[in-house]
């Protein structure tokens, strides 16, 4: 079961959770009543139940919506020189209100407009930004 959660999924991994759960309920509620009929009729319906209503309200409460952290924001970012930058020795730029270290292939002066192109650690990589 926990292995196919880990290939599957955690929604498909919450769904065998779930009917399992009714199979188990339904089970003892045939053992105390003594019916197979009752056991057989009460996980049918909670598991018809649980799939038409339960598994799509379940699913929108589980499922996350993926949101660009301020790394993921940085990159594609305009920004401006704020010390030189030469390939080998990296400088410092402004992108909004922050200031990041920057390293560059070409050289960069204090002014010059820059496009993130990504990062690399603490290390945002810029090129000069077309006019």
């Amino acid at each position: 079961m926990i292995l196919a959660e880990l290939v599957l999924g955690i929604q498909t991994g919450f769904d065998l959770l779930l009917i399992g759960s009714i199979m188990v309920m339904s089970g003892f509620v045939g053992l105390l009543t003594g019916s197979e009929l009752l056991m057989l009729l009460l996980a049918i319906g909670l598991s018809v139940l649980y799939i038409a209503i339960g598994r799509k309200r379940i699913r929108q409460k589980i499922t996350t919506v993926a949101k660009k952290t301020n790394i993921d924001r940085v990159v594609g970012a305009t920004g401006t020189v704020v010390r030189n930058i030469n390939p080998t020795v990296a400088g410092i730029v402004r992108i909004d209100d922050e200031q990041w270290r920057a390293a560059a292939e070409e050289v960069l002066y204090e002014g010059d407009p820059v496009i993130i192109e990504a990062i690399d650690g603490v290390t945002v990589i810029v090129r000069k930004l077309s006019k």
